[in-house]
């Protein structure tokens, strides 16, 4: 039974993040009178079709993506609707419709998911930790702790960012007690060989709702960030392939999450992480083609269709023995 309920969330986890990638791709053609000829989910045998006007609607068997087949995409077309003969900037909404859809319905999922949690830590001191009460003398509980050297406090999550380059000296930190700002100057608490804590814990927030869509927004600004910041490692080599996770290592955090939190968290990390890569400017990437089709705007015509197709095929082989790389890195952490 448990087997069955994992691959259930497997499934829907994977199948929907492509559902509305491609959704992004599809509902946008149509909006531009682009005609569509197949939108699939999955990919291999058919397991489901079903014609309807002008588009073939399909499930294949393989979840781990998705495609929107459009007249003249691959290969220019004279026929009315052809994605070819569309304008520049119709092409460029439609290509890049489902990493918008991806990276949107993440910010606000999000948001909401963090919105009603019920349990949203504010920066506020509720206690202070015992073996650090000597060098917190000047804090008292119930103190908004606004800054801690040159770094604004607005998560509980801020605080160890400010401290992760201490060396234990004394540190300022402005608060707010009774409607008024005082600065004090403490000395962080060493937490183990070379790590430095505040050595407070914080309180939740008292449920105002004002006080939670503060909160909520900041959580979804730091979601976003960490995402960027680890974009910027992977391009800047900080993060090498070894580190990378693919479908099969998705899965199997897929099947350690507790608790629909926990999913739903999961579900907005990889639907951002997919709409982000997306965008890379990297051939047979969604950030590929557009970046082709900018080159196509400020020519005033197209790359030979012969050289485009073949950018778009070494950027999509590049891709599959990336994945297959990455697939293997998975298995081999697995088992």
């Amino acid at each position: 039974m448990s087997f069955l309920i994992n691959a259930l969330k497997i499934i829907f986890l994977l199948g929907f993040l492509v559902f509305i990638h491609e959704g992004g791709h599809f509902l946008t053609a149509k909006l531009f009178k682009v005609k569509v000829e197949e939108f699939s989910i999955g990919f291999g045998p058919k397991i489901f079709s079903k014609q309807k006007k002008e588009t073939l609607y399909s499930v294949g068997c393989i979840p781990f993506g998705g495609y929107v087949k459009m007249t003249g995409e691959m290969e220019k077309s004279d026929e009315e609707g052809a994605f070819n003969n569309a304008p520049i900037s119709h092409r460029i909404a439609i290509v890049a419709a489902g990493a918008i859809v991806n990276i949107v319905f993440a910010i606000v999922v999000f948001f909401f998911l963090s919105l009603f949690s019920g349990y949203n830590l504010s920066t506020t001191v509720g206690s202070i930790l015992p073996e650090a009460s000597e060098n917190l003398s000047s804090i008292q509980a119930g103190d908004k702790i606004l800054k801690i050297g040159d770094e604004k406090i607005r998560l509980k999550s801020d605080i160890s960012k400010a401290l992760q380059n201490s060396d234990g000296s004394p540190i300022a930190v402005l608060l707010e007690r009774n409607n008024e700002e005082i600065e004090v100057e403490v000395t962080p608490t060493e937490y183990s060989e070379g790590v430095y804590i505040l050595g407070i814990e914080v309180a939740l927030t008292n449920g105002n709702f004002s006080e939670r869509i503060y909160y909520a927004f900041w959580e979804t600004v730091d979601f976003l960030k960490s995402i960027g910041e680890s974009l910027v490692m992977l391009v800047t080599g900080n993060i090498n392939i070894e580190q990378m996770t693919g479908p099969i290592g998705i899965s199997e955090i897929v099947v350690k999450t507790n608790g629909v939190y926990n999913f739903i968290y999961l579900l907005c990390l990889v639907s951002l992480s997919l709409g982000v890569t997306n965008l890379l400017p990297i051939p047979a990437l969604d950030g590929g083609r557009i970046v082709l089709l900018i080159i196509e705007g400020i020519r005033g015509k197209a790359l030979k269709e012969e050289l485009e197709l073949g950018i778009q095929s070494v950027g999509f082989l590049l891709l599959i023995l990336l994945s297959i790389y990455v697939s293997y890195n998975d298995i081999l952490r697995i088992f």
